[in-house]
């Protein structure tokens, strides 16, 4: 017990330095992986927003390193993230969605396996799905397809009609972040696809991002601007 409740500390102490996140993760890098596992599921529930993140990234490089060296761990943990967001499970998965896709930007073999399961969180069908119902628990999947979609665009462009629909979530975050999807995907742009990003333009919420490490200022209005942007002919108008 005190050896784990000294792990625990280690790991804390590791994300909440005043280095950047980059020298953070590298100070977890020694540490086994399958002993970290534990400490940074714990840490995804820091009231430290920029702990929290960091753990997200931790966690993220860990499971890929347990998949390197043994992909059916990997896997298990990919299942028990899985496990977390079922409502069967009765506990509420917060910092999963994220932390899975952390592990799939740095792990291609979990990254084809799993893409699906991250994208079905926010297919909403008729029918019996994954779909998260709880907003501030689905903006995390919003978030981590975003994620993904800087790495592996490819897995995540399957899911471009349902980043269009999160365009009017409930949740202003959920927002911003399917607009930044949207950016870094840059599907085709069709005259829907325009019209919800345009419409988006006068959304006055703001947050924090985790963008390369850090807590960046931004707002719904701005990355939906970048997407119409990106995506839209020279001579569009919104």
């Amino acid at each position: 017990m005190p050896r784990t409740r000294h792990l625990k500390e280690t790991v804390l102490a590791a994300l909440a330095t005043s280095r950047s996140t980059d020298a953070a993760l590298a100070g977890l890098e020694p540490l086994p992986a399958a002993a970290l596992t534990g400490p940074l599921l714990s840490a995804l529930l820091s009231p430290v927003p920029l702990v929290r993140w960091r753990a997200v990234a931790a966690l993220g490089r860990t499971v890929a390193r347990l998949a390197e060296a043994r992909l059916e761990d990997g896997r298990n943990l990919v299942r028990r993230f899985m496990w977390s967001l079922n409502e069967e499970s009765g506990s509420i998965g917060w910092g999963v969605p994220e932390a899975m896709a952390e592990t799939l930007v740095h792990s291609e073999p979990l990254a084809r396996e799993f893409s699906r399961i991250l994208a079905s969180y926010i297919r909403d069908l008729d029918k019996d799905c994954t779909f998260i119902d709880h907003a501030p628990l689905r903006r995390g999947a919003y978030w981590g397809l975003a994620r993904l979609a800087q790495v592996r665009p490819e897995l995540v462009a399957p899911a471009v009609p349902d980043l269009v629909t999160g365009l009017g979530d409930c949740d202003p975050e959920s927002r911003g972040y399917c607009a930044l999807a949207l950016e870094r995907l840059a599907p085709p742009a069709t005259p829907a696809i325009l019209a919800a990003l345009a419409a988006l333009f006068s959304d006055p919420y703001r947050f924090d991002l985790f963008r390369d490490g850090a807590l960046v200022p931004t707002g719904v209005a701005d990355l939906a601007r970048r997407a119409y942007e990106r995506l839209a002919p020279p001579d569009a108008t919104p």
